[in-house]
Parts: structure tokens; sequence; C-alpha cells
């Protein structure tokens, strides 16, 4: 096994990246390139502010809130909205299959994974139907599944910290199966705002969470769960939960190593900076518990 770093870091791979993303959210919102042209110069300057050793998500929502301040819209959120409408179309099939599956947790926590494929700020170009049957056939690579489900027989609280919209239909029928095998008092989180595709209140809300378990905000507008700039609320729940389920890479890259023994990632692995950091293959689906403290 590959070395782990104990903290994601921002690498010089996630610069580039980070400009590509601002003018791909530019031209969604219209932005003229006089407008699109100081905004990049802004951030630029911008950049000086940080460090390797923060998180990308310290980056990316200095980024994304000068996107805000300057263009006054978010530029996904027509976009955001049709992700939802298309994974819900999918829902009540996939339902049934996990429902026939022989370890419905098992199948659901694989369609929520794959799911995580739907990411704009990745640039990441998706095939959601084809995705979801790659990712049956084809199984996962690291995948703590037993620790995992024993992790969750013992757990009281469960914190769930949503990723993206669309994806968040995917991490209801998880919800739903985590909340079938016991009697969890569960809390999902989103974004605090609106940042890239990430799920806000708007989405849980049109994925028909709300009527399925405790949704609350994270207070931030970070593509992230940044704990210190997160709600007391959030932050509480975060300590004082049994099991925390982790969705995708913004939440991994602000949260790998934080101090929580019932902490699992599920992502799939986009970028050079988790490769670098976790040791994992680009492409890798990963169900992965946080190391403990040093």
């Amino acid at each position: 096994m590959k070395a782990r770093a104990r903290t994601v870091h921002t690498y010089l791979d996630c610069i580039p990246c980070f400009f590509r993303q601002a003018l791909r959210a530019l031209r969604l919102a219209g932005a003229d390139e006089a407008l699109q042209g100081e905004i990049l110069l802004e951030f630029s300057r911008r950049l000086g502010n940080f460090t390797p050793a923060d998180p990308p998500p310290a980056l990316g929502r200095e980024l994304y809130a000068l996107i805000r301040e300057r263009v006054g819209k978010d530029p996904y959120r027509e976009i955001k909205r049709q992700a939802n409408r298309e994974a819900l179309a999918l829902y009540p099939e996939l339902k049934e299959r996990i429902a026939r599956s022989g370890d419905p947790l098992r199948a659901a926590v694989g369609f929520a994974i794959a799911a995580n494929i739907i990411d704009y700020g990745a640039g990441t170009e998706h095939d959601l139907n084809a995705e979801l049957e790659r990712a049956l056939r084809a199984g996962f690579g690291t995948f703590e599944y037993d620790a995992f489900r024993e992790a969750l027989g013992r757990a009281g609280s469960v914190l769930y910290l949503a990723d993206n919209a669309g994806e968040i239909v995917f991490d209801r029928l998880l919800v739903e199966e985590i909340l079938a095998l016991g009697d969890h008092d569960l809390t999902l989180a989103v974004r605090g705002a609106a940042v890239i595709n990430d799920a806000t209140r708007d989405d849980a809300r049109q994925a028909g969470l709300e009527e399925v378990c405790r949704v609350i905000d994270n207070g931030d507008d970070s593509p992230g769960t940044m704990l210190e700039r997160c709600s007391d609320e959030l932050r509480r729940r975060f300590a004082d939960a049994d099991l925390v389920v982790s969705k995708g890479q913004g939440n991994l890259e602000s949260l790998w190593g934080a101090r929580q023994a019932g902490l699992f990632f599920l992502f799939k692995v986009k970028c050079a900076a988790v490769e670098r950091n976790l040791g994992l293959d680009r492409g890798e689906t990963v169900l992965l518990r946080n190391p403990p403290p040093a």
C-alpha cells in the first residue's frame, strides 16, 4: 500500500485547475471577457494569501465567493436543477434494484459512490447510467465495507455530509438504507450557500430528503467541510456523531485526518491531488475509513 498523507495539500496541479473552473463558471454566467479577465487577475493576486498546506477547498471558496460577488448570480443553478431531475427519474428503478440485491446496504453504497462522478468542479464528463452499471459490474478499489457496516451497527447518531446536486438523490437511497437498518438519529448536511454544483437545502428539498431525515446546512460556502468555518451546530454534530459519512472529494480534502474516529469517506478519485496525497489511483471508487490520530 502506498503511503498516505495525514492531510490533503494543494499541489501546483491544482492552480491551473482553479483557473479552468473559473473560466467555465464565468462563461456559464454570461460574463464578458473584460470581466472574466478582471476576476482571474484578482484571484491570481489572492493566491498569495494561501500556502501549499491549505486544502484545495480553501482556495475554491475564495474563487467562487469572488465570482458570486462580481457576477451576482449562481452560474450552476439550472445545471443543478437538471441534474436533480435526471437523478430523480432513475430513483424508482434503483430503489427496486437495491431491494432485490443480496445486500441492499452495499448496493446503495455502490450507487452513492458511482454518482460522485456528477462533478462540474472537477470538469469530468460523465454518462450517469453507464457509470452506475460499471460500478455494479466492476466492483471497487479501496472498499472498507465491513468496517463501515460494523460502525453503522454500533452507531446511534449518524451525520451524512452531502456533496453535489444530482448526486444527492443517490445519497437519499443510501440514507434510506441506513435508516432501514436501525433506529439511527440521522442528520444530512449540505452547503450553506451556492458553490459550484454542490448541494444546498434547495437541492435536498428537490431530492425529497426533507421527508426522509433531518436536513441542515453547514453555515459555510466552501466546496467542502471546513470545520473552522462551519456553524456551531455542524461542528457539534460532527464531534458527537457515532458515524460520519463524508461524500465526495471536497469533503475528503477538507476532513482527511480530522479527529473523528467514526468518519468514513465515499468518493471517486478524480485528480492528481488526491492520487498523490492518499496513494490511490485515478478513477478508483473508494470507501475509506479516516486514519486514526497520529
